[in-house]
């Protein structure tokens, strides 16, 4: 189980990578169309379209995996907290694997998205015709990602090797 999860950590890190260039490339075209439509009175063509169907999408999903690694997606723990150790650990490999079977699905119309695009060669309505295919990949990417890691934490937690085995997790000693 350590080995898989030290690939996977790799794997996951690799894409959060990939989503920060992405937040940088975004960055940077929108600060470029900014002052070209300052200086010379022009936006940059497909700039828009760019960051909103590729760039924006990528960030997300490439992110997720990650996200969910360091406990920093939302939750509302107003409740969960009072629970006993025991249950909050049932309680969350519950919506671990329910969790992992949502964006399984989510994941698998991604697929299906990205193979009718790229084999209809689908393009996004605009100034460019840019593949759409390459907007689609990340959303099985990111979703894959995802189950795995929602799969590896249930499997950890349902072993008692978990995130909150250790410690209590009111204490703050789960943060990075």
């Amino acid at each position: 189980m350590d080995f898989i999860e030290k690939w996977f950590d790799k794997l996951e890190f690799l894409s959060l990578r990939l989503s920060q260039v992405a937040v940088v490339i975004m960055m940077l075209l929108t600060t470029a169309d900014a002052i070209s439509r300052y200086l010379l009175k022009q936006s940059i063509i497909g700039a828009y379209e760019t960051i909103e169907l590729y760039l924006m999408v990528a960030l997300v999903f490439l992110s997720m995996s990650f996200v969910q690694k360091i406990d920093g997606h939302i939750r509302l723990d107003i409740l969960f907290d009072r629970f006993p150790k025991r249950v909050q650990d049932v309680l969350n490999i519950i919506y671990y694997v329910f969790a992992a079977v949502m964006f399984f699905f989510i994941g698998l119309k991604g697929s299906n998205m990205t193979l009718e695009a790229l084999q209809f060669n689908y393009v996004a309505a605009g100034l460019i015709n840019l593949p759409l295919w390459l907007s689609y990949i990340w959303i099985p990417i990111g979703s894959f990602l995802l189950v795995i890691r929602l799969i590896l934490l249930a499997l950890l937690l349902a072993i008692g090797k978990g995130k909150y085995s250790e410690t209590d997790p009111s204490d703050g000693s789960e943060m990075l």
